[in-house]
């Protein structure tokens, strides 16, 4: 080949690149071409002068697909969390989940997310009351108020961006068993007819696990897997055998760790038995902006503390989310969208403490240095030439 000048828009040079979906561990640069990556090759390897308009030195840190984030609050809401935050905790696509309802999406699609600078995917609440910012009482009265017809048209106009339908089951949102009962048949109703995933919020229900698993489908959401209350049977101290016959018919369970979502005591015992989360996620919002919770960055941390590997908290963080998204294609490889978070892997130990303020160990702490979106630098703590 002959000598050539490869002279990129960014070049981020010395980094270990890790992707787990495409085999890749080893040190390269990668040179990209706003949006996209060009190339990815090992240092010294390209014949010829390779230079950029910025250059990024991520000598002794971990270069990776960039978080997606499958679970956060970005939309309109009273503690949702602004998006032009997300890039300090290394997040280059976000899943809102039930944010807003039929009755703002439209405006939403238009005002925030067709300008939103990474990609975002919606689900749609079930229920307006969302709206109003009643949490608690968001399913009064989700019969009489709950338009399928309605909803498949926001879905059959933004198919492009809807990716489910939200609900909430325990806490205050449905006292008693029958209302349980009433949310969850009414959203397999709407799903089925829609033709779109379900999401449902699961904190404590008024029933266990057996009796409304049922109505989870393969592709549905289980949110907050390791709250209290949600999976581990009371009599047998493990995991419930219903659990694991939901994940086997391909129901996906969601870490969404919250502020109040993480129990310790349940992803011990669960994690020790292989009910690893399909998604790792935070559930950001403003509410659990703190450095010790709900950051993506922090829970994925967590999760390493529970046994995963940092390869395998990587996959969960990135491509097991965007595959429930649409638009939304995360890998370092030439030809696709230049998303990438630079990381410093810290070695510990490092103290962690849970929804319930139980403290615990972790070997590793992930934090984010830089944030690369669609080939534009959007956060960044370390050393850059131009």
């Amino acid at each position: 080949m002959p000598f050539a000048v490869f002279c990129y828009d960014l070049l981020i040079k010395n980094g270990t690149v890790v992707d787990p979906a495409n085999g890749i561990h080893k040190k390269m640069d990668i040179g990209i071409y706003e949006p996209n990556i060009a190339d990815v090759f090992e240092p010294g390897t390209m014949p010829g002068r390779v230079c950029a308009r910025k250059v990024i030195d991520a000598e002794g840190l971990l270069v990776v697909p960039g978080f997606v984030e499958g679970h956060g609050h970005v939309l309109p809401l009273a503690f949702a969390y602004p998006i032009e935050e997300l890039w300090k905790r290394g997040i280059t696509a976000i899943c809102d989940m039930g944010s807003v309802s039929i009755t703002s999406f439209n405006r939403c699609r238009r005002d925030i997310i067709n300008s939103a600078p990474l990609t975002v995917n919606a689900a749609l609440c079930l229920s307006t009351l969302m709206e109003c910012d009643r949490y608690y009482d968001i399913n009064a009265n989700v019969e009489a108020e709950v338009d399928k017809y309605v909803i498949k048209d926001v879905f059959e106009t933004h198919p492009d961006v809807l990716v489910g339908i939200k609900l909430f089951i325990g806490h205050a949102s449905t006292p008693g068993a029958e209302k349980t009962i009433e949310v969850m048949k009414k959203a397999r109703e709407v799903c089925d007819f829609v033709g779109c995933p379900m999401v449902v919020h699961v904190a404590a229900p008024d029933i266990p696990l057996p009796e409304f698993i049922g109505y989870f489908n393969a592709g549905d959401n289980f949110t907050h897997t390791y709250n209290k209350g949600n999976i581990i049977d009371p009599k047998t101290g493990g995991v419930y055998r219903e659990a694991w016959e939901a994940r086997k018919r391909g129901v996906i369970f969601d870490s969404a760790r919250g502020g109040r979502n993480w129990s310790a005591e349940v992803a011990k015992v669960a994690f020790a038995e292989g009910f690893t989360p399909d998604i790792i996620s935070s559930d950001l919002t403003c509410l659990s902006n703190d450095p010790r919770t709900s950051r993506l960055d922090v829970h994925m941390s967590e999760c390493m503390a529970m046994g995963m590997s940092f390869e395998d908290v990587l996959y969960h963080a990135t491509n097991v989310p965007a595959s429930c998204m649409k638009g939304v294609h995360p890998g370092v490889k030439r030809g696709l969208q230049a998303n990438l978070t630079i990381i410093d892997l810290q070695k510990g130990p490092h103290i962690f403490n849970d929804a319930y303020g139980v403290e615990y160990e972790g070997e590793y702490k992930i934090v984010p240095k830089a944030t690369v979106v669609r080939g534009k630098v959007m956060y960044n703590e370390l050393k850059t030439d131009y």
